[in-house]
């Protein structure tokens, strides 16, 4: 019977029998094995990931869903097997599509600041919960006033917290 399958339609036999038994996937008239399917979206995730500041597949998830019209109002209408796909995705299967990505855009985003080796032998510092009723803690960081590049002239401000 299979082999009649292929030479009636003239299928390869190992197509012939993952359509018999279920295991070939529709999207939009198109048959798409596995994993493969998701290759369509990719485009998709990749410019909204690199659009929210790059975060994982968890924090990534909520964002792709709740920016999907917004994506499509400027870069057109998506189909509805890829829509579909965008809306069923998991947030492993986004950390394992962007994968390439992650390794072509590396860099630890925008940072001025490098920690210094000479202060922090000199000065003690206390981890764990610090005893606010008595004076003497303090939280400082510098933050870099740059919009959107550390290039070019911008300001840094000290931003202090304590209680003295």
């Amino acid at each position: 019977m299979l082999d009649e399958l292929c030479e009636d339609h003239h299928y390869e036999r190992k197509y012939a029998i993952k359509l018999l038994s279920g295991s070939l996937q529709f999207v939009v008239g198109e048959c798409i094995l596995g994993r493969a399917r998701y290759e369509m979206i990719v485009p998709v995730i990749k410019e909204i990931w690199l659009n929210s500041e790059k975060p994982c597949g968890k924090r990534l998830l909520p964002i792709v869903h709740q920016w999907l019209p917004y994506y499509e109002r400027r870069h057109g209408e998506l189909s509805y097997g890829q829509r579909r796909l965008v809306k069923q995705v998991s947030a492993a299967t986004l950390d394992r599509l962007l994968a390439p990505a992650r390794a072509q855009h590396t860099g630890r985003g925008r940072c001025g600041t490098k920690p210094g080796s000479l202060l922090r032998s000199e000065i003690p510092i206390r981890t764990g919960t610090w005893d606010l009723s008595r004076p003497g803690y303090l939280e400082a960081d510098s933050v870099a006033h740059c919009g959107g590049s550390l290039a070019g002239n911008f300001i840094w401000s000290l931003d202090v917290y304590g209680y003295f």
